[in-house]
């Protein structure tokens, strides 16, 4: 073991970036950032969900989700013992058994705003987690397994949060806590949509980003020292469902337009969803420098010529200048 860690600890931290943009206010984000010295991977998991509900203005639901407006922001912290924490390392475990989940931070905020005719519930969830047994030394070959980035947590999380029960996790709960104060409106809702996939649609869900990394784009800058692998997921994703009652519509829906990028601090090459570190070669560096250096050469060339540019206009200017003749 001691020789092991004798070969991982001179290598630089590898920061590892998966960003997912979105046109809409609804991009969900996730960042790892590995460091090989403590072995340790730092997750930071950012769900932001938008929840549309639409209603006839002439209906008996719209008067209950019509004047709605709340929000609130709560926020705690779990160790690696904590129920939470086991229902996060259970989403791991469906991709690597050997990771595991230390610690962890929650920050939930939330709000909802209805009117005649729309309800739009919005919520974002960041979890912070510590996971460890992200490495391994293979023959010599240092190697970080990030399968399991692309985690989706399947059931409720319901977490003590500013000294409240909290479920973070499920759409439908969402859903009912908008209408919480209104008891009619809140059964009507779980009669009408409940029991369906958009019910039990969790919002933490990172499952796009589960090709391969070795089928993303991958480029390696010598400058900077880092490897680059991205991905951008084409069209949206929507989820929606409709009800029809005597005749009167109405809809739930959820959109989201993920895309993934992944920097890792030195150079490193991916097989199958595996980083494998290495030194970079020879002819990166000398391929940056070659970069560098017409770069130089270039900003050199623009200099010269401006302070001859320079140079020529103030000896014109002494050529041309008016000489003051005596009286």
């Amino acid at each position: 073991m001691k020789t092991e860690a004798k070969k991982i600890v001179p290598l630089a931290t590898i920061a590892v970036l998966l960003f997912v943009f979105s046109p809409l206010a609804n991009a969900s984000t996730l960042t790892v950032n590995l460091n090989p010295k403590s072995g340790a991977a730092k997750v930071d998991s950012v769900s932001n969900t938008k929840i549309i509900f639409t209603y006839p203005s002439d209906s008996t639901v719209s008067k209950y989700p019509r004047n709605i407006s709340s929000s609130f922001s709560l926020a705690g912290t779990f160790d690696g013992s904590s129920q939470g924490a086991h229902e996060l390392q259970g989403t791991f475990d469906d991709w690597d058994s050997h990771i595991s989940v230390t610690n962890m931070s929650v920050d939930v905020s939330y709000s909802a705003k209805g009117n005649a005719t729309t309800l739009v519930v919005s919520t974002s969830t960041d979890v912070n987690a510590t996971v460890m047994g992200v490495f391994q030394v293979v023959n010599g070959t240092v190697r970080a397994n990030l399968g399991w980035r692309a985690f989706i947590l399947r059931g409720a999380l319901s977490l003590p949060l500013g000294g409240h029960t909290v479920e973070v996790n499920l759409a439908g709960d969402a859903m009912e806590d908008s209408l919480g104060s209104h008891v009619a409106g809140s059964a009507w809702l779980a009669s009408a949509f409940g029991g369906g996939s958009f019910w039990n649609r969790p919002t933490l869900n990172f499952s796009q980003l589960d090709t391969p990394l070795d089928t993303w784009t991958r480029n390696y800058n010598a400058a900077t020292n880092t490897t680059t692998f991205s991905k951008t997921i084409s069209g949206q994703n929507t989820c929606s469902i409709q009800a029809d009652f005597n005749g009167q519509k109405y809809s739930l829906s959820e959109i989201s337009d993920p895309s993934g990028v992944v920097n890792v601090q030195g150079y490193a090459d991916a097989s199958g969803d595996t980083l494998v570190l290495a030194p970079a070669p020879a002819s990166a560096s000398i391929s940056s420098s070659v970069v560098v250096l017409a770069v130089v050469v270039a900003l050199l060339a623009i200099a010269g010529g401006y302070l001859a540019i320079r140079a020529w206009a103030k000896s014109k200017t002494a050529v041309t200048s008016p000489t003051t003749m005596p009286v």
